[in-house]
């Protein structure tokens, strides 16, 4: 074989090799495209499932979460406290028509106390309190729900605690029951429908709930001798609380009364 004739041979296998080099590099790009276009970086991928998982777990957690604070309230609940009317012998005078607020905070605070009197006993500590709202507080025929508080921290001298809730929820009471803790409720009695009241009731009027079920609260109503567990329906409660207002009762702001050891 002559010299020329090798040289062309030689230069045809560079020509084939380099042929077959650039198709392999041709077919290895466009292999590298096609995965690069059809999937995401693996790094960007788990940072956006990252963030997908966390936001769906926090509503997830939050809704469970939910349910959970919902379902730690019992169905129902009821606290058994004494009965006391804010009349103990029945005598309806104006003294007595006007001790709806110092009667709940008592029925509360001897049970709270662990404490139990008998009718004329409760009779006098109605006439003490009397004598602590007209020198402490300067009112004692209607008073709001934060004058009462001041009467109840004064009379129990930091035996029992108090603190108000405004615009309280039927959960916020249903959960400080199930906890253990007695709630009093300003009203605008003539509209909560007790028959047991002496047409047309009161304007004014305060309870306290000690108990709950499905429909229900469960009060210990001190206006009438017949007021021992008295039950009222949830929306009646909730839509006819009012704190006292001289002008109209239907204008007093929601608000609520809980007392606690």
């Amino acid at each position: 074989m002559n010299q020329k004739f090798k040289k062309i041979i030689f230069c045809l296998i560079i020509l084939i090799s380099a042929a077959f080099g650039l198709y392999f590099i041709l077919l290895k790009s466009k292999i590298n495209t096609t995965q690069k276009n059809s999937y995401p970086p693996l790094s960007k991928t788990k940072i956006d499932e990252s963030k997908s998982s966390s936001g769906s777990d926090q509503k997830e957690d939050e809704v469970v979460g939910k349910k959970e604070s919902s379902s730690q309230i019992p169905e129902k609940f009821l606290i058994d406290v004494p009965f006391y009317s804010q009349a103990p012998f029945s005598k309806w005078d104006h003294f007595h028509e006007e001790m709806c607020e110092e009667a709940s905070v008592l029925n509360a605070g001897l049970y709270l106390q662990g404490k139990k009197l008998t009718q004329n006993q409760f009779e006098a500590e109605l006439k003490k309190m009397q004598k602590i709202e007209k020198k402490e507080i300067g009112e004692w025929e209607s008073t709001t729900i934060a004058q009462t508080k001041e009467l109840a921290d004064i009379y129990f001298e930091g035996k029992i605690k108090s603190r108000m809730i405004d615009n309280p929820t039927l959960e916020e009471i249903e959960s400080e029951i199930a906890a253990g803790n007695l709630v009093i409720v300003p009203l605008a009695g003539r509209d909560i429908g007790n028959s047991n009241f002496t047409p047309p009731g009161p304007v004014y009027h305060m309870l306290l709930i000690k108990g709950y079920d499905a429909q229900n609260f469960i009060t210990n109503d001190v206006g009438t001798r017949k007021g021992n567990s008295y039950t009222y329906k949830k929306q009646v409660i909730m839509k006819n609380m009012h704190d006292w207002n001289e002008t109209d009762i239907h204008r007093g702001a929601k608000k609520a009364l809980v007392l606690y050891k």
